[in-house]
């Protein structure tokens, strides 16, 4: 992974095919008992390995390719994934590559590759808070994200440990969090366990802490990251919502992105993979300020499209079943429309109140606030579904039933809609089940709900972040007294 910044170290932004090819190293993904020899085969596997394939491929597609990608100085194309903001207009560079992958995957894919890229970003900006610590491990973040993007990584995360006795800390069970066990000449042992989305279908993963580690934890804060396919590593899966079949599950049966709990047993990290060890307080600090502030803006973006596809069943449900008209179904329906308007505005006031990072770079405002409220109504959104589809999300009858002479003329009248015929009304009323009712629709809420950590915690840390001198001035000025130093 050495660099010259003027020579280039990878071929550039990847085609669709190099990303399938990309994925056959022999990595250790796990399935219900089965190691899976190759994910761009298995059938529980390869629909969301080629729908990811045909993205990469509009990289290179001429309506595209100037809004996904760019050319370095160095004569390489990149991902604007991976491009370093220096203004706002760069940040709309960033935007229009990243709303071209939400929208492509109708914001169901919660890990799109823009969001791990952009914490690349976010490495390569605290090198000044990494310096201090050693120069190599700032050298290390700032040559890491040069080698992502000269060879267009898809890059998985495993911040977050898994659920195990929650009573005890790191210190009194070291299996608590991913740690170090050995340090050698060449680099460092690592052993534990975390929890990450899209591992199957990534080339390398990034590892860092979110837990909030004392002093005496020092073996657990660090940062890394490795190739999917290294020795010792082990992607243990969920079981897929994939290979359903599209016409019940027109969603999961192409972007279930796999949840997995991934298996660090005794793995070796070479130091120039690391970019940060032992370094507790700087690890509690540091990442979510400095090293995520791109990533969250990916995630703002995904869920505006993950949005608009629920707005669009709504509206069909409501139009389809004849009800548009009736008062309480469009209070629901522009409940559901608020909402993203209001997700949309908090994006665009980020952009407008962007910021220049100690790094130099631009980042968008402040945007734990719309993680917090997102944390409080995902529920409420999909109850909206719910209400307004009613029984006929449940009493649908399968794709066979609508072609079997003896149903299909029976079906043709009492499972059609108002303007439509049968079949479109109930795959319509398939897609709103599964988007809600489904498992998926109920990992997708989840999910959402859960995106960045416990909501609790995100919405206490807006009321910490938040400067109350005004607020607190407004009060001691009408009040004529003084109620705080």
């Amino acid at each position: 992974m050495k660099a010259e910044n003027s020579e280039p170290i990878g071929p550039g932004v990847l085609t669709g095919q190099r990303y399938l090819d990309s994925l056959r190293d022999g990595r250790a993904v796990w399935l219900d008992g089965e190691r899976i020899a190759d994910v761009t085969q298995h059938p529980q596997f390869r629909d969301l390995a080629h729908e990811m394939a045909r993205i990469y491929d509009l990289q290179h597609a001429p309506g595209t390719r100037d809004s996904m990608t760019f050319l370095e100085p160095s004569g390489v194309r990149v991902s604007y994934s991976y491009l370093e903001p220096r203004s706002a207009a760069d940040l709309q560079k960033r935007r229009a590559n990243a709303e071209i992958w939400a929208q492509q995957s109708y914001g169901m894919m919660g890990r799109y590759p823009d969001f791990c890229a952009a914490m690349t970003v976010g490495f390569k900006d605290a090198s000044d808070e990494l310096e201090r610590l050693d120069p190599a491990f700032a050298k290390n973040a700032s040559t890491y994200h040069r080698f992502a993007s000269h060879n267009d990584l898809c890059l998985a995360h495993a911040l977050h440990d898994p659920s195990m006795d929650r009573s005890l800390r790191p210190e009194q069970d070291p299996d608590r969090c991913v740690r170090i066990v050995r340090e050698l000449d060449g680099g460092i042992v690592v052993r534990g366990a975390r929890l990450a989305t899209l591992p199957a279908y990534a080339n390398e993963i990034l590892v860092a802490p979110t837990y909030i580690l004392n002093p005496r934890e020092r073996d657990h804060a660090l940062w890394f990251a490795v190739p999917i396919a290294t020795d010792g590593l082990k992607i243990v899966c969920r079981s897929s919502f994939a290979n359903r079949g599209p016409f019940s599950h027109p969603a999961s049966s192409r972007f279930d992105e796999q949840d997995a709990l991934v298996i660090f047993d005794d793995v070796f990290v070479p130091w120039e993979r690391v970019f940060l060890a032992r370094a507790p307080e700087v690890a509690n600090t540091v990442y979510r300020t400095r090293v995520m502030a791109w990533a969250g803006y990916a995630a703002a973006i995904q869920l505006l499209a993950r949005l608009e596809l629920l707005i669009g069943v709504a509206h069909l449900l409501a139009t389809t079943a004849g009800i548009d008209q009736r008062p309480a179904v469009q209070v629901e329906l522009g409940e559901l429309v608020t909402y993203k308007r209001i997700f949309q505005d908090l994006v665009r006031v980020a952009e407008i109140d962007h910021v220049t990072t100690k790094g130099g770079l631009v980042a968008p405002g402040n945007l734990l606030h719309k993680r917090a409220f997102i944390g409080m109504v995902s529920e409420r959104i999909v109850s909206i579904i719910e209400h307004i589809g009613t029984s006929s999300l449940i009493f649908l009858p399968g794709e066979n039933d609508l072609v079997t002479p003896e149903l299909k003329p029976l079906l043709d009248v009492y499972a059609r809609g108002r303007g439509v015929n049968a079949l479109a009304r109930t795959r319509l009323c398939k897609l709103a089940w599964e988007l809600t009712g489904d498992a998926f629709g109920g990992r997708q809420q989840l999910y959402e709900r859960l995106h960045s950590g416990s909501p609790d915690t995100i919405t206490a840390g807006v009321y910490l972040r938040y400067d109350k001198r005004k607020a607190t001035a407004m009060v001691e000025e009408l009040l004529g007294c003084r109620l705080q130093d």
